[in-house]
């Protein structure tokens, strides 16, 4: 994605992606998008980015990031290069200034996985400059560029409720308690991280700690990229994951004890580990503190603004469905998403998204995709599989 596709995208490119992801993800009932967006080469990539944002009527956290190509000769790796300041303040003191605007800012950074400390020093000091929320791909892995990571982040007192980590995966536990009780928001992409990843996906190790658990698709080049789909394979997923703790234990317990308990109940599973309710706090109010933005969206609460869902309970997948979080969760659809608004404007009314030039705008990606695929080989270029 980075090193091939990457380099290869013209503004146009990042603009109509842009626009047509957060079309589909209005379609799929979600109001706000956390944009975590590496594609911005130059300023030129960055608006037209910002253009399809602002076109598409979503609510959204532009997180502007940094391209990560291979370095030509004599040129520093990536992991040595602080954020563009030049673009956080052109961004800050123009298109995005508003705190209170439907799109806002973020900055998103290297972070400790991917930068050396001196790097973090000067990103963390630019966001807080600036008074942004800043954000960091983290994995825990032994090839951190900051061995220490955010052991050494919060020594240093860089931590606080204005950083949010993505994954997490390999974070140790003492590690993860400073993290939480630093205030730092974390968010699991589950679907994405099982994909390579065979450890448990950070919620519920959170959620033990006293934080807030924050989910998200991560990139749709892996999984579905809507919030039905996230809440779907977190709840799985960890069920699978707390299930086999459970089973575990109960295999370390004297034999005689295990045997009675499940003799007693039939499985060794004696009670729901995760319950809908939970995912639900995850995919709302815990995604609206992540983004900074709870005192404005993430519950229907007076004074809030108005981004709502409506979803129809007659079609055959829903009418007979009777507990409303349950059903939302495991049954529904995008097709059962009636109407969707933000900020009191309608974009989705009767099943059907009201932007004007959508069938334009989708003859525009599918041009755009072909151009960007061709000659690379890769799976869905012309000629390939």
């Amino acid at each position: 994605m980075h090193g091939v596709l990457g380099p290869r995208y013209r503004p146009e490119d990042l603009r109509v992606g842009t626009l047509v992801g957060a079309l589909a993800q209005l379609d799929a009932g979600v109001t706000t998008l956390f944009d975590w967006c590496h594609g911005n080469a130059t300023p030129e990539h960055t608006d037209a980015a910002l253009d399809g944002l602002l076109d598409s009527g979503i609510r959204a956290v532009f997180g502007h990031g940094t391209v990560k190509p291979q370095p030509r000769p004599g040129e520093p790796h990536f992991s040595e290069v602080p954020h563009p300041a030049a673009e956080i303040r052109r961004l800050r003191t123009t298109r995005l200034a508003a705190d209170t605007a439907r799109v806002t800012l973020a900055a998103c950074i290297l972070g400790p996985d991917y930068s050396t400390m001196d790097v973090c020093r000067a990103d963390f000091a630019l966001a807080r400059e600036y008074g942004l929320l800043s954000s960091a791909h983290v994995w825990g892995n032994t090839n951190r560029l900051v061995p220490e990571g955010y052991r050494r982040l919060a020594e240093e007192g860089l931590l606080g409720p204005d950083h949010n980590l993505v994954h997490g995966t390999y974070l140790g536990e003492e590690e993860l308690r400073v993290i939480v009780e630093s205030g730092v928001s974390v968010t699991s992409t589950a679907a994405a991280e099982v994909k390579g990843n065979a450890r448990e996906p950070l919620s519920c190790r959170v959620a033990a700690l006293g934080g807030a658990p924050s989910i998200a698709p991560d990139t749709e080049l892996l999984n579905g990229g809507g919030m039905l789909d996230c809440m779907r394979a977190a709840l799985q997923l960890h069920r699978l994951f707390n299930n086999q703790h459970i089973v575990a234990r109960q295999q370390a317990q004297p034999a005689a004890a295990a045997a009675q308990e499940i003799a007693t109940s039939g499985s060794p599973i004696t009670a729901v580990s995760l319950t809908h309710e939970a995912v639900l706090r995850w995919a709302t109010i815990n995604n609206a503190r992540a983004l900074r933005l709870d005192h404005r969206i993430g519950s229907l609460t007076p004074g809030k603004q108005a981004d709502l869902i409506i979803v129809r309970r007659d079609s055959l997948g829903m009418i007979g469905a009777r507990e409303p979080v349950q059903a939302l969760i495991h049954f529904t659809q995008a097709a059962d998403i009636r109407d969707v608004m933000v900020g009191g404007r309608l974009l989705k009314q009767d099943g059907r998204l009201l932007h004007p030039g959508l069938a334009a705008e989708k003859a525009r990606l599918l041009a755009s995709g072909d151009r960007l695929l061709a000659g690379t080989g890769l799976p869905g270029a012309a000629g390939q599989g």
